[in-house]
């Protein structure tokens, strides 16, 4: 059965996010699928591999859970690792195996995916974070080497009001090259969103009583100020929000308890009072209480995007959204239509 390696050109390009949007539509399918990620700075805890193992088993009960990964060796992928993707391999369908990086953090090159590539015999699907100096000679230099492998290339995170200029430039031009090419991704809000408790713990903040939807993911936040708008226009323009207002503002609150709010941030250190509670209570927006004002309260979200991260069901259902709009997924062999 086949294997299907996914690699980066560097980290945080979006491999566990294509890895998991490739289970899922699998599993969809009947598909008896796996996951593998054989390397990890922790193995011992590695999270995405303990996130990875509940999804998949939400995916399809009785899936094989994800071997545990072994630490980044020189060496390259131990016999040991070898083998336990082979019993995974001789037990499904597909095997989804989220492979090392081309580079380090820094920058560094690193062979491990190459080897892994070749010592499990596996296609792979090069992923590379978009920029506007990524041209198609460099994709072409790092495709090479996987030779007939390669299954294709997707390039993630294409900015809003480049991807006409992607589509007909640096994809065309790779296609002319002779690189399979499998499409580009746009940037996405919904990928970078954080969840409610994450914004809570970020802020060191408390809760009036305990929420019912602190994984909700929050995709902007809204200053409750003095606005010349109404409550209904200002806060209901956008979707998956939070609002940070004083805690002594209920006229404010009361206003932007609309179906678009995921949280309120209350500022100044005070209570709401009890007529808010109960009608976020009602409505199920948790109130998260902190003693800073609402500037600093502001400020301090500058280092929020740290806390976001692929291991989130929501985020991965949004991914293979994107996926099957913009992939042309055929020339992966899997039949995901």
């Amino acid at each position: 059965m086949p294997i299907l390696q996914v690699i980066g050109d560097q980290p945080a390009v979006g491999k566990t996010c294509l890895a998991g949007a490739l289970l899922s539509s699998l599993a969809a399918r009947g598909k008896r699928v796996a996951y593998a990620r054989p390397f990890s700075a922790n193995p011992q805890a590695d999270p995405d591999v303990a996130f990875m193992a509940g999804y998949l088993a939400q995916l399809q009960p009785g899936a094989p859970p994800p071997p545990a990964p072994q630490a980044v060796s020189p060496s390259g992928l131990s016999q040991q690792m070898a083998d336990a993707v082979a019993r995974l391999e001789s037990r499904t369908d597909v095997v989804l195996v989220e492979g090392p990086d081309l580079a380090s953090a820094d920058g560094q090159p690193s062979p491990l995916a190459e080897q892994a590539a070749a010592r499990l015999n596996s296609k792979v699907v090069l992923v590379f974070r978009y920029s506007n100096a990524l041209t198609a000679a460099q994709v072409k230099a790092v495709s090479t080497a996987f030779g007939p492998r390669l299954a294709g290339v997707v390039i993630n995170g294409v900015t809003k009001h480049r991807m006409h200029q992607t589509q007909q430039g640096l994809l065309a031009e790779l296609q002319a090259l002779g690189v399979p090419v499998l499409g580009a991704l746009p940037e996405d809000r919904a990928m970078l969103a954080v969840t409610v408790q994450q914004i809570a713990a970020h802020l060191g903040g408390r809760y009036v009583e305990a929420p019912e939807h602190a994984d909700a993911l929050v995709e902007r936040f809204l200053i409750g100020g003095n606005i010349m708008d109404s409550g209904a226009i200002y806060f209901g323009r956008l979707s998956n929000q939070a609002v940070i207002t004083r805690a002594a503002r209920p006229d404010i609150q009361l206003a932007s308890l609309t179906p678009n709010t995921r949280c309120l941030v209350l500022t100044g250190g005070g209570e709401p009072t009890e007529y808010i509670q109960v009608e976020a209570r009602q409505r199920g927006v948790p109130l998260v209480l902190v003693d800073t004002d609402t500037l600093a309260t502001a400020e301090a979200l500058g280092g929020l995007l740290a806390w976001a991260n692929p291991c989130n069901p929501q985020k991965l259902e949004r991914f293979r959204q994107l996926m099957q709009e913009r992939l042309e997924l055929g020339g992966l062999g899997l039949d995901l239509g």
